[in-house]
């Protein structure tokens, strides 16, 4: 699938995976107020792929509208901003709890294995629904994205 080039602000940090919805809250807070729109659904981006790790290097972001000139701010508050350049990637869905979701991956990975795609970027992990939609982790829907080339 080819996504789209796509304005973020972000927070990346190494730390426990554990941490995540307080940099969500954080998030949150540094873009609320300063006019610039969210545009889609929160996501996770992941530098590295052992999510047991004690210090992984992960960043949380929404996807932001760009000033009319197609440009974004380096900062918002605490929150750094990027662009996410068009990329091709790998994509499934799963449905349930964000602790079940190593079958996706492992499906995503043999799939690039059998394409002969090499990973080009960081997984990201894009909540379609989660806890401020259903109270129901079983009912939570993540899009997992896995960026590739040939």
């Amino acid at each position: 699938m080819l996504i789209p080039e796509q304005p973020i602000a972000g927070i990346r940090e190494r730390g426990p995976l554990g941490e995540i919805g307080t940099r969500i809250r954080r998030l949150r807070a540094a873009l609320e107020g300063t006019g610039f729109a969210t545009k889609g659904s929160l996501m996770a981006r992941f530098f590295e792929d052992d999510s047991a790790s004690p210090s992984l290097d992960y960043e949380v972001c929404l996807p932001i509208d760009a000033r009319a000139d197609g440009s974004v701010p380096d900062r918002i508050g605490e929150a750094r901003t990027d662009i996410i350049p068009t990329h091709l990637a790998l994509v499934t869905t799963h449905v349930g709890r964000h602790s079940e979701m190593q079958p996706a991956y492992a499906a995503l990975l043999a799939e690039s294995a059998t394409l002969g795609y090499a990973i080009a970027g960081p997984a990201t992990e894009v909540y379609v629904t989660g806890a401020e939609s259903v109270a129901d982790p079983a009912e939570y829907v993540t899009e997992v994205r896995l960026p590739v080339a040939r």
